[in-house]
């Protein structure tokens, strides 16, 4: 995925954490498969159609991967953080912006 947004791979970092499905559900409803997907960019490094290609994709690769049945409301979120709100080996990605100018 990481090439849909253009990031660099080696700094793509992936967490995947996994619950019981009966803390699901959907509408009130348990459910036996679901899935969320939260994703973190720096504001304004992306495109409106990058992300809607990711969006599309990371979801083409959830059903692929959890089974075509997942629900309606699988999300996938683009967080777009504020380049001097987060960053990584101390520095931030506003500050890194700055160096590379």
């Amino acid at each position: 995925m990481a090439s849909v947004m253009r990031k660099k791979a080696d700094l793509t970092a992936v967490l995947v954490e996994t619950h019981d499905t009966l803390r699901w559900s959907i509408g009130g409803q348990p459910v036996s498969r679901a899935a969320h997907l939260d994703v973190k960019i720096t504001a304004g490094t992306n495109s409106v159609d990058e992300k809607v290609e990711f969006v599309r994709q990371a979801h083409d690769l959830l059903r692929s991967a959890l089974g075509a049945n997942l629900p309606l409301a699988t999300y996938i979120v683009v967080d777009e953080v504020s380049a001097d709100a987060w960053g990584y080996g101390g520095l931030t990605q506003e500050a890194r912006r700055v160096a590379a100018t």
